[in-house]
């Protein structure tokens, strides 16, 4: 954008997406005002416009050196809070379609936390500035301008059902995998192409207070879905306040209930008994939640004859993941990054689209992944891949069976899940070779627990249920009392 254009940007959408979304135009722009059609919580709460809030989130590391470039002290604030990083994979269990990971490294971290945390840390750094308007309890219903050039929007107060008109330069659609962008374009006579894979995943989950015994660092777990067939996995991770969130999730033909008493019974039909005996030693914190909107779904705005200057699509409403890969969080942050940077160097006439295609780059690797995994499924639905994909799975198959147990090739592979090493890493000559001489050791059978992590299980079991009830603070006791704004 040239000087003149410098003035407004609106975003529409407050969850991750938007909020990143706002925090990098207020970099390049006046002032931002960021639009959402729920009244924000005041907390880190779950809220009704996001569903998925109530289930696991982690930011993979590019997405949290993205979140730290956008709003610096974001993951301090998120670790005061007590949000824990869990290294790849010494600081976890995990059961890959072949056998239990040998625990080497951590070549990686994950930062793992609940959604409403992640949400309430960034709406306090956006509305710290003076340049930020936040609107709540607003739907906007539609696009001002036409096909050549978005110039605001119109909204809606649920309060009274007001209409509003307000102009902005540019205009960023961060509302979700429920976007509207689609209608409200197809009124200027423009048409969205758009991919889906569906692989019927479904999954619930269940907040549990972490047992005395094992709040020590008791590693997460990991029971990976074998995508081949149908099957059942699961993930147990801490996040703040001295809980788990344990997340149950299958494929079409055997996925959970949503019910207390079917989310436990079918724990106990995992590959592995250790979840749900770590269920029975916990007290559960919450009802269950179940979540079935998982299907990829890419709408190809940079593949558009025409897309409207001053108007860019990111996060969810661009590029929805199957969420058990637990990619979106990052992808939102490296979009809003892109957004970021192509406005601060392009002061040409097409700034929006050359924003829509690196956002779109932005999320390449992570589409790649979700969506050539969940294409292997028998009963996917939806887009497949070609017919060279089944040489590449099969070269993949043995590349993850050699992982569990070579620390070189695990290196790589959790990498590319991490979205630090680039996929084409993977076809090295180093990892041909490898691959080639297959797996030098048999799968292991049981998860690799350390004699401290089995004698806190032992422990665990000898005191029953008796969880950890601290004197140590909420995660909103320390935001109110660590500079965040209350």
């Amino acid at each position: 954008m040239g000087d003149c254009d410098r003035k407004h940007g609106v975003v529409i959408g407050g969850g991750v997406a938007g909020l990143l979304a706002a925090l990098a135009l207020a970099e390049v722009v006046d002032r931002v005002t960021v639009i959402d059609r729920d009244h924000l919580p005041d907390g880190p709460a779950p809220r009704p416009g996001a569903p998925q809030g109530h289930h696991a989130h982690v930011l993979l590391p590019r997405g949290a050196t993205a979140i730290e470039s956008l709003a610096p002290g974001t993951l301090a604030a998120l670790s005061d809070a007590g949000a824990p990083q869990v290294g790849l994979p010494s600081s976890i269990v995990v059961r890959s379609p072949f056998g239990w990971m040998a625990r080497h490294g951590p070549w990686e971290s994950l930062l793992t936390c609940t959604r409403g945390l992640i949400e309430w840390v960034l709406r306090q750094r956006l509305v710290a500035g003076a340049r930020t308007t936040l609107l709540s309890g607003t739907d906007v219903i539609s696009l001002l301008g036409d096909a050549s050039r978005v110039t605001g929007v119109v909204y809606r107060h649920r309060a009274d059902g007001t209409l509003t008109s307000l102009d902005a330069n540019v205009v960023v659609d961060a509302s979700g995998h429920g976007s509207a962008a689609p209608r409200w374009l197809a009124r200027f006579g423009l048409a969205v192409p758009e991919t889906v894979v569906d692989s019927g995943v479904a999954y619930t989950t269940r907040p549990y207070h972490v047992p005395a015994a094992l709040a020590a660092r008791f590693p997460a777990v990991y029971m990976q879905l074998d995508m081949r067939k149908v099957s059942r996995g699961g993930l147990l991770v801490p996040v703040e306040d001295d809980r788990w969130l344990v997340t149950l999730f299958g494929t079409r033909g055997a996925t959970p209930s949503s019910g207390a008493d079917g989310y436990l019974d079918f724990a106990r039909r995992l590959p592995h008994p250790l979840i749900a005996e770590l269920l029975a030693l916990a007290e559960p914190a919450g009802p269950v939640r179940g979540f079935r909107r998982t299907a990829n779904r890419r709408r190809h705005y940079n593949r558009m004859r025409r897309l409207p200057e001053g108007f860019v699509v990111l996060g969810d409403a661009a590029c929805t993941f199957n969420p058990v890969y637990g990619q979106g969080v990052s992808v939102a942050a490296l979009g809003a990054l892109a957004l970021r940077d192509a406005y601060a160097t392009n002061a040409g006439g097409h700034t929006a689209r050359e924003a829509q295609r690196a956002v779109t780059r932005a999320a390449d690797t992570a589409w790649q992944i979700a969506a050539g995994v969940d294409q292997r499924n028998p009963l996917t639905r939806g887009a497949r891949g070609p017919r060279t994909s089944r040489l590449r799975d099969r070269y993949l198959d043995r590349l993850g069976a050699i992982a569990d147990h070579d620390p070189l090739v695990q290196r790589e592979v959790i990498g590319v899940y991490a979205l630090t090493v680039p996929p084409a890493q993977l076809l090295r000559p180093a990892m041909l070779l490898t691959a080639a001489r297959g797996p030098a050791a048999p799968p292991a059978g049981q998860p690799p627990l350390t004699n401290a992590e089995l004698g806190a299980l032992a422990r665990a079991r000898a005191q029953g249920t008796q969880h950890r009830t601290p004197a140590s603070r909420s995660a909103v006791d320390v935001l109110d009392h660590s500079g965040g704004a209350r």
